[in-house]
C-alpha cells in the first residue's frame, strides 16, 4: 500500500513540477516576444517533456534501460492517441490555416531515426551527440523563420525575473524528486504483478510523465487554442527523441533487450504517421476521430498487457 501511495505522490510531484517549469518558460518566452506556434512547439512542447527527461535519466543511471526507452516510445504514443484524442473529444481541434509542415516532417524523421537506431542497436553516445546537434539546428532554424505575434499572456506578463527563476528551479526540483520516486515504485509494482519493465515503461511510466502535456492540451482545448495543442504534441515528440534520448544515451548507452527490440515502435510510427496525415490533409480533428484514436489506444494497451 505504501508503494502505491508513493507512486501517486510521484505523479503529483511530476505534474506540479512540469506545471511550474511550463509557467517559467512561458514567461521567458514572452520576454523574448516569440510567436504562439513557436512557443507551443519549442517552449511548451519541450517544457512539458521535462518529466520524461527526469524519469529517463533516472532510469538510465539506475540501469533500468527498458524503462528509459519504453518511457520515450510510450510517451510519444500517449501524446498522440491519448492526449490529442481527449482534446479533440472536448472540442474539435481546428487545423486549417496553421499547418506546421516543416515541424511535422521533423517529427516523422525523428521517429524513423529512433526506429533505425533501435533496430541496429546503436543507441550510444555518438548517436546522442548527433541527436542533440539536430535538435539544436531545428530550434535555431525555427527561431529564425518565426514571425512573432507579440500576443500578451496575462498569466505571465507581470512576472519578475526572480519569480521566473524560482518557478524554473522549483519545478526542476519537483521533477527530479518525482522522477526518482516514480522509477522506484514503478519497478516494484511491475515485479509484484510479473509485468516486464518494458511494458511498465511503455504504459504506466509513459502516461504518468505525460501529465503536463495532458493538462496543457485540456486547458488549450477548453480555450480553443488549437496552435497550442498541435505545437505542444509535435514539440514534445521531437524533444522526447532528439533531446531526452540524446542526453540519456550520452550519459550511458542503452542496450536493446529482446523485450524492447520491437516493443511499441510500430505503434509509435503508425501513430506519428496518422497524426501527420491529419495535420496535413484534414481541416480539423473532430470528436469522432478523437474517439477512434482513443479506442485505438485502449486496444494497444490491451494487447500490450495480454500478448
Amino acid at each position: 500500500m505504501i508503494t502505491y501511495i508513493i507512486f501517486c505522490i510521484s505523479l503529483v510531484l511530476l505534474y506540479f513540477g512540469g506545471k511550474s517549469i511550463l509557467h517559467g518558460t512561458l514567461a521567458l518566452a514572452y520576454k523574448f516576444q516569440v510567436s504562439k506556434m513557436l512557443v507551443s512547439i519549442v517552449i511548451i512542447g519541450f517544457g512539458t517533456s521535462l518529466p520524461e527527461l527526469a524519469v529517463t535519466v533516472e532510469a538510465v543511471l539506475t540501469d533500468y534501460a527498458d524503462i528509459a526507452l519504453g518511457n520515450i516510445i510510450g510517451s510519444n504514443i500517449a501524446n498522440i492517441l491519448l492526449i490529442v484524442s481527449i482534446a479533440a473529444i472536448l472540442s474539435p481541434v481546428l487545423i486549417k490555416g496553421s499547418r506546421p509542415i516543416t515541424n511535422v516532417a521533423v517529427m516523422l524523421l525523428a521517429s524513423f531515426a529512433l526506429y533505425i537506431c533501435k533496430l541496429f542497436d546503436v543507441l550510444n553516445a555518438i548517436t546522442g551527440i548527433i541527436f542533440l546537434i539536430l535538435l539544436l539546428l531545428y530550434v535555431v532554424l525555427s527561431y529564425r523563420s518565426d514571425v512573432a505575434d507579440n500576443t500578451e499572456d496575462s498569466s505571465v506578463v507581470s512576472e519578475t525575473t526572480i519569480k521566473i527563476i524560482l518557478y524554473c528551479l522549483g519545478g526542476l526540483f519537483l521533477l527530479i524528486s518525482g522522477g526518482h520516486l516514480l522509477i522506484d515504485t514503478a519497478v516494484t509494482i511491475a515485479r509484484s504483478f510479473n509485468i516486464s519493465e518494458a511494458v511498465i515503461g511503455l504504459t504506466v511510466v509513459a502516461v504518468g510523465t505525460s501529465l503536463p502535456e495532458l493538462t496543457t492540451a485540456i486547458l488549450a482545448s477548453i480555450k480553443k487554442q488549437n496552435d497550442v495543442i498541435i505545437g505542444n504534441i509535435i514539440g514534445s515528440n521531437i524533444f522526447n527523441i532528439l533531446g531526452i534520448l540524446g542526453i540519456a544515451i550520452i550519459i550511458k548507452p542503452i542496450p536493446i533487450s529482446p523485450a524492447m527490440l520491437h516493443a511499441g515502435m510500430i505503434e509509435m510510427l503508425a501513430a506519428s504517421i496518422i497524426f501527420s496525415l491529419l495535420l496535413l490533409f484534414r481541416p480539423q480533428i473532430g470528436r469522432w476521430m478523437g474517439a477512434s484514436m482513443l479506442a485505438g489506444y485502449v486496444v494497444y494497451l490491451y494487447f500490450l498487457f495480454n500478448v
